[in-house]
Parts: C-alpha cells; structure tokens; sequence
C-alpha cells in the first residue's frame, strides 16, 4: 500500500510503498479516504517532544481519519465491510491506504459529511469536548473563556459551550470576530489590541487554554474562586492555582467513541458544524506540512487518500 513516512526525526515525509497491515482479533481494518494534518504529527515527527510523546520510526504521521472497514478481526462486533466511519487514536498511520484501528476509536461515519469533513471532526471536536465538559465540567448558565477560540479547537469549543447553555467569551484576532459571533461567542476580544483581564467585567467559572505562555499566566486573575482553567498546550502552574483558589490542569486526548458518537449526532442534526479549509492529496502531504504553519483560514487542511 501507499503510505507517507517518517524515516528520522526531523527528516522529510516520504511516500513509500509499506506492507498492507495485518489486523489482529479485536481489531478492524480500514481503507483510509481522507486524513488530516496536526501540528501534533508535525511537533511528534520532528523530535522535539520525544521524551514525553516518542513515536517508533519509521513512522506514519495521521492522527484522524474517515474511511471504510475492509477487513474484521475476530471478536468484533457491530461493525461489517463497507461500512463508512471515522474516528482519531493516539499513535497515528492516517497517512497510508489502511489502517489497523480497535472498534473503540471509531463509530459511524455522519451521513450529512463527506469523507473529507468527516475526517476534519474527531481530533479537534473531542479535544474541546473533553476540555469543556470532561475535564472542565462546564455547566449551563455558566462563563467560558476561550483563548485561540478561532482555531480548529476553539472553534468546536465556541459551538458545544454555546449550546451547552454558556455565554462563550473569545480571545482572537479582530478579523475573526464575526465568524466566532456566528458560530455562538457572545464577546470576541481582540488579543492584538487589548488584554482580556482588563476588559473583562465578571469573572468567567472555565478558561479552556489553547495557547499557553503569558496567556495561561494571566487568566488566573479572571476566573471566579473554585473556577478551573483546563490547558491543551502545557502544564498549570499548581502553585499559581492553590494562590488563586481554582484548579488547573493539563489535558490529552483521550481518543472515544462515545464522545464522538455524541459529536456524529450533534453534526447529523446539524447542531455544530465542521469546517475543512483545503484538501490536498496525499503524495502532496509535505506541501500541506509547509502550508499549514502559516494558515490563516479556519479548518482543517485534509489529505485525500483514496
């Protein structure tokens, strides 16, 4: 099969022809359509975290993913060949034709999507779900602050908060303003022209930090006594924490197909939805790697794969 590798750390993406892989009992392998790029394929690949996420090289990046099952090992069941799903796990391998996966990762494709949009959902939808409500335990009537609310993340987090019963606050560039009103936020602050905590009249129950550094310092100031701020870039300063009397934490994915069943109905019914900014093919993969640093657009870049 075709599939897009890294032979060393910081090396470049390689197609190369690789064995089909071989699935063992309780596993279901798929015919990948379309995957995505992440800057955690990028971040992994080039070795920069290798102690905390390592990755076996040669190594194929993809994190994310929609296609069709192929093949059933046994013990599985709920699942038959020509069935269209997606779904996102831990270790990678989007970038190939197949795809050995568990049942656990993924659940059926929504109908209203194509397999490029489908593909652009599980990573990001599920990291803002489990920042939101499994980690942050936002409640109705409630205050979020969303920092880097304009990217793939934020952008679910805005959805989901907002019609969890939220009223969403957003820190983004200026020219995001109208597409973050649109998709739920009530306030968009602009971080180029003024400082959140300044801004702020009441103090927000919930920070869901995408960005981290100076930003994460400042928003223990905003956050209500016994508020939380949940981080999907870099660890909470406990200390900071226990001075403010909040609680702060680190989040990963933690890839489920129950919560992104859960997004495929809300997406069907078109409570929340995604969006793909470009799609390139996959022997194209190290273009997309390129551009996506200096992306601008909102959604995903997508690969196609078949």
């Amino acid at each position: 099969m075709k599939a897009v590798r890294v032979l060393e750390y910081g090396g470049p993406l390689v197609v190369d022809d690789v064995p089909r892989p071989a699935i063992s009992p309780g596993e279901i392998l798929l015919r990948i359509k379309s995957t995505t790029v992440n800057h955690v394929d990028r971040v992994k690949a080039s070795g920069a975290v290798r102690q905390v996420l390592p990755i076996d090289l040669p190594w194929i990046p993809g994190h994310e993913f929609s296609g069709t099952v192929e093949e059933i090992g046994g013990d599985v069941a709920g699942y038959a060949a020509g069935d269209a799903v997606f779904g996102a796990n831990g270790i990678g391998g989007g970038y190939a034709e197949y795809l050995a996966v568990r049942p656990a990762v993924i659940v059926r494709k929504p109908s209203t999507l194509s397999f490029e949009e489908a593909a652009s959902v599980p990573v990001a939808a599920q990291t803002a779900w489990q920042g939101i409500f499994t980690h942050g335990h936002l409640d109705k009537g409630q205050k979020i602050l969303i920092h880097g609310a304009a990217g793939a993340v934020g952008g679910y987090a805005v959805q989901l908060a907002s019609h969890a019963g939220a009223t969403v606050i957003a820190t983004a560039s200026g020219g995001d303003e109208a597409y973050l009103k649109a998709i739920g936020a009530r306030q968009v602050i602009d971080y180029r022209k003024a400082q959140f905590e300044t801004v702020l009249r009441e103090k927000v129950d919930l920070v869901l930090d995408l960005v981290g550094g100076d930003t994460q310092q400042r928003s223990f100031v905003v956050l209500k006594e016994g508020g939380r701020l949940i981080s999907a870039t870099q660890p909470v300063s406990p200390e900071e924490s226990a001075k403010h009397r909040v609680s702060g934490e680190m989040m990963r994915l933690a890839p489920s197909a129950d919560v992104l069943g859960r997004i495929a109905r809300m997406l069907d019914e078109g409570t929340i939805r995604t969006d793909v900014a470009s799609v390139y093919a996959l022997e194209d993969a190290a273009q997309a790697w390129k551009d996506i640093a200096g992306a601008r657009a909102h959604g995903k870049i997508v690969l196609r794969v078949a």
